[in-house]
């Protein structure tokens, strides 16, 4: 379902669900509205915006899940982590909303409603839907000007605050301007936890949709806007001018002058075929796939292959792309004995050798993809990689395998790549590890999944271009010790020993049983070392040995 209109997203928030809904059926509705709300939200960037400081009829709730939508995009939320906090959102609504209701019922209607939510409730708790607890513990406030009072207590979560925040700047904007409102929110909002203003503060101080500008001496009305441009309407402009693309620096805005919403969404849909212009970054955050390696990377891994490498040509190919360029020209400045500064890209490449250069920036690039979006177990999760990779790195330079320090770390990479792509994690809000066995990669979390975690880790490696050897490696890691080939169990031993090793030292708990102990064991002789070469390889990664804080 496609919509094109304000009016008709209200329309579909705005209707309660039946008071014959099993939870079930009521969670599921709120979860398709919410992602209704996000899709609409990102092919009509310009509503959500143009409602910031457009005067509007339309119904409060429509304008906060917007303003959800529009403040979690600009803050790179993952969309099924916002899916589920503008679902959790809807339903506090509902529950409000049939708390009215149930008011002014006979007594066995009212019954019937206490029940249904009391069932709804129960169906959050049985299946641990943490965020949506919190956020429906904030009914009492949530949806009215009362927010601002609650907006700086000290005991609310993050999830909690960046939701009173939106409902202070859906609710209170008419009686305060929103530059006085975000002064009073950023003195009392703890540090950390201000990232999430600053979209907001950027966008009181640009024009929007539905401004009115001038541009070049012409008045204009801003319909669209884009990283860099704005698409205007300029009556007074000749036929074949009045609507165009200029340059967000040529917006002149004396005066901070806005169309009604209404009038706004006249123009917004007459310049359909105007807005239609692709090519430009768009206005949201760039999105990246996972699933493919940038083009860029490709065409350095290509030049890696050659029999004979050109070293100036592959330098000229790294620069191309600057977080590479920045990122061996900073790891190879930590590498050298002396710690010197390196400042040549080519001295850096050769520093690492050809081969190893690869590795490095091939997880580079993944973990960049990996982590470019926001959820609340993204600190642990990228601490968790870090520490395994650093752990399979360490072995690999003290055993004698297939692995150099860098492919080692770059297979754990694809190997911990689940964790940012499972969905069920999005909406998590603590790490589901397991007790025993975690010195199995496909037993150290539980989590459900069609598929395997070495499957998902598998296709993945496949689709970023990996050798059949290290293919072979994820696919056999799903595998107990005693089944791999013999030919790849030592790398089968250090990557289950980094996984294991990595959960053990984040996630402390009781003694390992004997099953554990035994395989832990198996692992350390296959490729032979000592439980002391293991205690000297932790106490080298001591700085890593810590578990970020959970803001959510």
């Amino acid at each position: 379902m496609e919509l094109n209109d304000a009016s008709e997203l209200s329309d579909a928030l705005l209707s309660l669900p039946a008071l014959t809904s099993s939870p079930q059926d009521t969670v599921n509705t709120c979860l398709q509205r919410a992602k209704l709300t996000l899709s609409f939200a990102q092919t009509h960037p310009a509503i959500p915006l143009a409602l910031q400081k457009c005067t509007s009829d339309i119904d409060t709730l429509t304008r906060h899940m917007l303003n959800l939508a529009l403040f979690g995009k600009l803050n790179n939320y993952n969309d099924h982590f916002l899916q589920h906090i503008i679902a959790a959102h809807l339903a506090t609504y509902y529950l409000v909303a049939s708390n009215l209701a149930s008011s002014k019922l006979v007594k066995k209607s009212k019954d019937e409603a206490i029940s249904q939510k009391k069932a709804l409730l129960a169906f959050i708790n049985d299946h641990h839907l943490t965020m949506w607890r919190q956020i429906i513990a904030l009914q009492k406030v949530l949806f009215s000007s009362q927010s601002i009072k609650h907006v700086g207590e000290a005991k609310l979560t993050s999830l909690q605050r960046i939701s009173l925040i939106t409902s202070v700047f859906s609710y209170c904007t008419g009686a305060h301007s929103r530059s006085s409102l975000l002064a009073f929110i950023a003195q009392r909002v703890p540090t950390m936890q201000r990232t999430f203003l600053h979209p907001i503060a950027s966008l009181i101080s640009i024009p929007s949709p539905g401004a009115k500008v001038y541009v070049k001496a012409h008045p204009a009305i801003v319909i669209d806007i884009q990283k860099q441009h704005a698409l205007v309407h300029s009556p007074s402009r000749n036929e074949d001018e009045k609507i165009l693309w200029v340059k967000r620096t040529a917006l002149l805005a004396p005066k901070d002058l806005y169309l009604s919403f209404e009038e706004f969404t006249g123009q917004y849909q007459a310049c359909e075929n105007a807005r239609s212009v692709k090519g430009e970054q768009p206005f949201y955050p760039a999105t990246f796939p996972i699933q493919r390696p940038p083009s860029a990377l490709i065409a350095i891994i290509d030049e890696l292959q050659k029999t004979d490498v050109d070293v100036p040509s592959l330098c000229q190919k790294v620069e191309k792309v600057p977080s590479f360029q920045q990122f061996l020209l900073s790891t190879a400045s930590l590498d050298n004995r002396l710690k010197l500064t390196v400042t040549s890209l080519k001295q850096a490449i050769l520093t690492y050798g050809l081969e190893r250069v690869g590795d490095m920036l091939v997880q580079h690039a993944l973990i960049e993809r990996l982590t470019q979006h926001q959820y609340p177990l993204l600190a642990i999760s990228k601490q968790f990689t870090t520490l395994a990779c650093g752990i399979a790195a360490q072995l690999a330079s003290i055993t004698k395998t297939k692995f150099t320090p860098q492919s080692a770390a770059l297979v754990t990479t694809f190997l911990c790549a689940p964790l940012f792509t499972l969905p069920g994690l999005k909406v998590a809000t603590k790490l589901p590890v397991s007790q025993k066995d975690y010195f199995q990669i496909d037993k150290a979390f539980k989590v459900k999944s069609v598929s395997s975690w070495h499957a998902i880790s598998g296709e993945l490696a496949g689709n970023w271009h990996q050798s059949a050897t290290w293919r072979a490696v994820i696919h056999q890691s799903g595998r107990r010790h005693a089944e791999v080939a013999a030919s790849l169990k030592k790398e089968h031993a250090i990557l289950q020993l980094a996984f294991g090793l990595a959960r053990e030292y984040l996630f402390p708990s009781n003694a390992r049983d004997a099953a554990t102990d035994n395989t832990f064991d198996t692992l350390v002789r296959s490729v032979n070392l000592k439980s002391e070469d293991i205690r000297n390889v932790m106490d080298r990664l001591g700085e890593y040995l810590f578990c970020p804080l959970n803001l959510h």
